[in-house]
């Protein structure tokens, strides 16, 4: 695959190491944030690793995220960060968060990346004893105090991975290669038989994944809407389907699969992220909102299509040559998704089943001729 590399236009960063300096040298990146922010940390680890790669690189990020990251070879630790402990009660959150952070402070770290912006997080990193604390001007008043190296930029007019990327332009890296790559351990396809109802045959039919949940349901796009999608599908081409949903939404994906008119070739809403991944690796097409797993299929080399209503695609979009995008732009784009101002014409009901298919159409038929 042809590497694609971007300099962020416009964008002057003080450099703190020359690429040289850093042999040897250790430094921990903290983002505790959802499975899509955490998958966002992959492009930032392999641009270290390829320009500086005696560099060791730990993780930090919240327990529950980290597996999706634990087969990376570039990272040298993972740090799963538990907030449940952390919230439990004052004792055990003062016991919890000393210990860890006794066991941060004697890693020696050089410095510290922070992408989640908060004030636990900025807090965290300033305990590290790191001399090198990195944030940006968008991050809260108390990050701004605790860091020492706050990247001025405007976070609205960056897709998040260049958002990222800016940070090791302190590191001396300054082009990058816009590419997220899952590593997948060759030990997943050994829970094919457990997981399949029966064994995947490479015989020219195209695997469809269909993910109708997201993390809050004004993100959502009907579920009759995708068993439509689906059901044309298998009506004009050989196709198996698969239906996913994350913990909670088993309800959401039978209802699509009722109005597909049939039984899905596989459906599923307990896998792991690894598990996931592993599915979607077998599958050409992805379809769903803009949710974590939109961004593992893309990891792992599947064509997407991601419906957005109250998100930005610009900034949010899976980062693949193989991904498409539905957005209506609504004037309320970018609200806080706790209640819609438009219930009668929301932001995803204005995508219409007639555009997402034409979209799957055209893709479709570039698979079939790859194939």
């Amino acid at each position: 695959m042809k590497r694609r590399f971007k300099q962020i236009d416009n964008q002057i960063v003080e450099t703190l190491f020359k690429p040289e300096q850093l042999h040897g040298k250790r430094g921990l990146i903290v983002k505790l944030r959802y499975i899509g922010d955490t998958l966002s940390i992959l492009p930032v680890v392999d641009n270290i690793k390829e320009r500086i790669p005696e560099l060791e690189i730990d993780v930090m990020v919240n327990k529950g995220t980290e597996s999706i990251l634990s087969h990376h070879p570039g990272i040298r630790r993972i740090w799963a960060y538990d907030r449940a402990r952390a919230k439990k009660n004052i004792v055990e959150s003062i016991s919890y968060q000393a210990r860890l952070i006794r066991e941060l402070r004697a890693q020696k770290y050089d410095f510290v990346i922070d992408f989640t912006l908060g004030d636990r997080a900025s807090f965290i990193c300033f305990l590290t004893g790191a001399p090198h604390r990195i944030s940006y001007s968008h991050s809260s008043t108390l990050s701004k105090i605790l860091m020492n190296r706050i990247i001025e930029c405007d976070p609205f007019q960056h897709h998040i991975v260049d958002l990222q990327l800016m940070s090791i332009s302190l590191l001396g890296v300054n082009s990058f290669v816009r590419e997220l790559r899952i590593p997948l351990p060759d030990s997943l396809s050994d829970f094919e038989g457990d997981i399949f109802p029966h064994k995947l045959e490479d015989d020219g039919c195209i695997n469809i994944a269909i993910h109708p949940g997201a993390r809050g349901e004004l993100r959502r796009w009907k579920p009759e809407n995708f068993g439509q999608i689906a059901k044309m599908v298998m009506e004009k081409y050989d196709t198996r389907i698969f239906l996913f949903g994350g913990p909670g939404e088993q309800v959401l994906i039978d209802e699509v699969e009722f109005h597909m008119g049939e039984n899905a070739f596989f459906k599923s809403s307990d896998l792991n992220l690894m598990e996931l991944a592993m599915v979607l690796k077998k599958c050409h097409l992805f379809i769903g909102n803009d949710s974590a797993p939109g961004h593992i299929a893309a990891g792992v080399g599947c064509y997407t299509i991601t419906l957005f209503g109250p998100t930005f695609p610009h900034m949010w979009k899976p980062l693949s040559p193989k991904s498409e995008v539905i957005f209506k732009n609504p004037p309320c784009c970018g609200c806080r998704q706790i209640e819609c101002i438009r219930p009668d014409n929301n932001c995803m009901d204005m995508i219409s089943v007639e555009e997402v298919w034409e979209i799957v159409n055209k893709i479709i038929n570039k698979i079939k001729r790859s194939k």
